[in-house]
């Protein structure tokens, strides 16, 4: 019989309760040993995660939004322990680039699917699975309202985007793999690991968890109808060849900027930085997917 443990924020705004969620997993568990860990204020994930390798379940499932996904995902790179996802939250990013279904429809997927290995980046010494970058995006997950983001999930981002452009423009220097690559006035530097953001948007086309190598784009648009075209290339999916977005790609990117600016991964935001290093772990998680 596999073991699984459930880890589960108790005290997330999810639409799914927590009963809901012990219901719907006893309704499928044959087969399977389920342990339930909620989350806490102190700790949102890690630990718990480590507690269940120590244990040396087959399965550890994140239930909730990417912040709690991306904390379980960190402790489970480089162990066997499989990751599953029933993605509660408002992004669900992870789960919109490996086609995880949204919300308890992902509940027999998380518990038997087969599972992949996939790679994850590292910024300044945390995890991320999806993407992470400094400024516009940043501003934008930042400001995001949290009244909207209950209600009215994803819009609140829009409307955040909205506010924050056009972006504050900084200098930044991005080196890869060692050799300076771009330097310039830019309002972002993005970083991913995989390739759409909310709504399977393809900020990065060519992305694959499973390369060993991050996309980058450095984004240069300074005035409203700069970032009108780019916007509008994007929900086209024709992000390639603006003139306003320089793309590269590697193992290791080191940004560094002329002041200290907000940065994010994966939808949480973090305090000002002036200087962010980048890294991927190939083959580092292994996924049910």
């Amino acid at each position: 019989m596999s073991t699984a443990t459930i880890i589960y924020n108790p005290a997330s705004g999810s639409s799914v309760s927590v009963d809901e969620l012990r219901e719907a997993f006893g309704e499928i568990a044959n087969g399977h040993r389920l342990r339930w860990s909620p989350t806490t204020e102190d700790d949102p994930g890690p630990g718990q995660a480590r507690e269940a390798i120590d244990r040396q379940c087959d399965t550890v499932i994140a239930c909730g939004g990417d912040g709690t996904v991306r904390a379980v995902a960190g402790e489970l790179a480089g162990s066997s322990t499989a990751l599953g996802v029933v993605p509660l939250g408002t992004g669900n990013l992870l789960a919109v680039n490996l086609g995880i279904p949204v919300g308890l429809d992902a509940l027999p997927q998380s518990l038997s699917a087969r599972s992949q290995r996939m790679d994850i980046g590292v910024v300044n010494g945390e995890a991320f699975l999806v993407m992470a970058g400094v400024g516009f995006d940043a501003a934008m997950i930042r400001d995001a309202d949290p009244a909207i983001k209950r209600r009215f999930g994803s819009l609140a981002y829009v409307a955040s985007g909205i506010k924050n452009v056009p972006a504050k423009i900084v200098r930044a220097t991005v080196t890869i793999d060692g050799e300076r690559a771009w330097s310039g006035r830019t309002a972002m530097v993005l970083v991913g690991n995989c390739g759409s953001v909310t709504g399977g948007l393809p900020v990065f086309p060519d992305a694959s968890p499973v390369d060993g190598r991050l996309d980058v784009a450095v984004l240069t648009a300074e005035s409203l109808r700069d970032w009108a075209r780019i916007m509008w290339r994007l929900v086209r999916r024709r992000p390639h060849g603006d003139r306003d977005v320089q793309r590269f790609t590697g193992g290791e990117i080191v940004v560094e900027l002329d002041e200290s600016v907000p940065y994010e991964l994966d939808g949480e935001d973090r305090d000002p930085a002036r200087r962010l290093e980048f890294s991927i772990k190939p083959d580092a998680l292994e996924v049910r997917c």
